[in-house]
C-alpha cells in the first residue's frame, strides 16, 4: 500500500485516494438516489425521488449509489458517490469477499482524464494497532 506521509485526506468522510493509495474499508449499505449540484447552496444535493426536485435549481442531475462505509483510517463512517458501472465492480468484489473472505480496499484509478472508484480484495487484512491509553493519562 502506497501512502503519502500526510494521510488526512483518506480519513474524511467523503474520501478522495489518489492513485496507488489505498484505504481499507467494510460495507454498511448502499442506497440510490438522485443527485444534483445545487449552485445557490455550492454543494451536491441527494433525493430520493426524481418528482422532489426542480431541474431549473439543480445542475448535473443524475443517479448514483451513495456507499456507506466504515472507513479504517478515520475510524469511522465514510460515504463513497458510485455510478453505475463502479457499483457493479463494487458488486462484484463484495461477492469474492463474501465468497473467500479477506478485506476490501478502497481506491480511485485513472481512466483517461478522469478518476474511477475502484474496489479490490486483499488476501491478508492490514495490521492496525490500537492507541493505547491509560487512565491517569486521561485525567
Amino acid at each position: 500500500m502506497n501512502l503519502k506521509t500526510d494521510s488526512r485526506h483518506l480519513s474524511r468522510y467523503r474520501p478522495r485516494p489518489e492513485e496507488g493509495e489505498e484505504i481499507p474499508i467494510q460495507f454498511i449499505e448502499m442506497e440510490e438516489k438522485i443527485a444534483g449540484w445545487s449552485p445557490e447552496l455550492k454543494k451536491t444535493i441527494y433525493l430520493t425521488a426524481p418528482c422532489n426536485y426542480d431541474p431549473d435549481k439543480l445542475k448535473r442531475v443524475r443517479e448514483v449509489f451513495l456507499l456507506k462505509v466504515y472507513n479504517w483510517f478515520l475510524d469511522g463512517i465514510s460515504v463513497i458517490e458510485l455510478s453505475h458501472t463502479e457499483r457493479i465492480q463494487f458488486e462484484d468484489v463484495m461477492n469474492d469477499f463474501l465468497l473467500y473472505g479477506g478485506e476490501l480496499r478502497y481506491t480511485r484509478k485513472k481512466q483517461g482524464k478522469k478518476a474511477i472508484n475502484h474496489f479490490r480484495l486483499e488476501d491478508r487484512p492490514v495490521e492496525v494497532r490500537a492507541k493505547r491509553s491509560f487512565l491517569g493519562e486521561m485525567l
